[in-house]
């Protein structure tokens, strides 16, 4: 097992997965159930489920156990439903997918100072 990957996976993820998760929390459950620290511990104890449950099941089935691991902690530091764990993990990636898109936009020269002083 490669620690190193696990740490940097934990760090990238603090840094940008956190926030985010943080953010579709308080827009799921608000503010009073959904906290920054519980964003953090979500993706830390999230990213080594991952590399535990990767490292002994494979395939499709890790897969599915991770996706449910990952559900479980949502559930359990929001104090939410399965189905809202659910709905928090896809606003979650829906506001990762805008901020990629918009950093994507910014780095490409299509968005950002630079553009708006061509006209």
């Amino acid at each position: 097992m490669q620690y190193s990957y696990i740490i940097g996976q934990i760090i990238v993820g603090i840094i940008v997965q956190a926030p985010a998760l943080w953010l579709a929390g308080r827009f799921i459950v608000g503010s009073d159930r959904a906290k920054f620290m519980d964003a953090v511990w979500i993706t830390v104890l999230g990213a080594i489920l991952n590399a535990v449950i990767g490292a002994f099941i494979g395939g499709e089935i890790a897969g599915l156990a991770q996706f449910v691991a990952y559900l479980y902690l949502v559930k359990k530091y929001y104090e939410t439903s399965w189905g809202s764990a659910f709905i928090i993990s896809i606003v979650a990636v829906v506001i990762l997918i805008g901020v990629m898109f918009i950093l994507a936009m910014v780095g490409l020269g299509i968005a950002g100072p630079g553009f708006y002083g061509a006209f």
